[in-house]
């Protein structure tokens, strides 16, 4: 597999391109603002784009969606439960942003233990709400990756303060998932750097006082 991040819009959100380096079949990881970026990186590598994949329904996660769909009409791909907000300007934030208002309908709906293709690569759904009901990280088959989106930072957890966020919910998603990832496991989220599961649980103080006090 391989990857490339770009760092893009006001907020610094991390948009990942994934492909197989046989067959350059591609997959975009929460695209984030920036078309043009990632559309000179997909035509540059001759890359077949078949998946935009959406961990959650937040504005500055989405707002390349409409222009990568037009250009390579890939497949959008959202947990059900993010649906509402995907189309909902209010609820994804982008009403509220100084932005366009963003609306978008996926056109395949995921749930935990989904598995996407992308060429020879399989990236399994683990259903991780807390940031959304429907927030998801993704697990790459057979490597030591997670792409966690907003749920786990390598610095802290994702905002439970917005639409669809709970501390409940949360706390059983480090406690009866994250807290059960491997140490060699290397997470790549939705802003910051990425990091081992070994110094997550080192140092990411919003983890270890849900670990050690609930």
């Amino acid at each position: 597999m391989i990857l490339k991040r770009f760092v893009v819009g006001k907020i610094s959100t991390n948009a990942y391109i994934i492909h197989d380096k046989h067959t350059l079949d591609a997959a975009v990881i929460d695209p984030g603002d920036n078309s043009k970026l990632l559309i000179d990186y997909i035509n540059k590598n001759n890359l077949n784009l078949n998946h935009i994949i959406l961990t959650h329904h937040h504005y500055d996660h989405i707002g390349a969606v409409k222009d990568l769909k037009k250009q390579y009409n890939s497949d959008v791909l959202i947990h059900k439960k993010d649906l509402k907000g995907l189309k909902n300007p209010s609820i994804n934030l982008s009403k509220q942003s100084n932005r366009n208002s963003i609306s978008i309908d996926a056109n395949k709906i995921l749930s935990n233990g989904s598995v996407i293709k992308i060429g020879n690569i399989s990236l399994e759904v683990i259903h991780t709400p807390g940031h959304t009901k429907g927030g998801i990280c993704l697990k790459a088959k057979h490597q030591d990756i997670i792409f966690t989106g907003d749920t786990l930072f390598n610095d802290g957890i994702g905002r439970l303060d917005l639409p669809g966020g709970s501390e409940e919910d949360m706390v059983n998603t480090i406690k009866n998932i994250i807290s059960k990832w491997d140490n060699n496991i290397h997470i790549y989220p939705g802003h910051g750097n990425g990091d081992t599961m070994k110094n997550i649980r080192l140092r990411n103080e919003d983890y270890r006082y849900i670990i050690n006090l609930y």
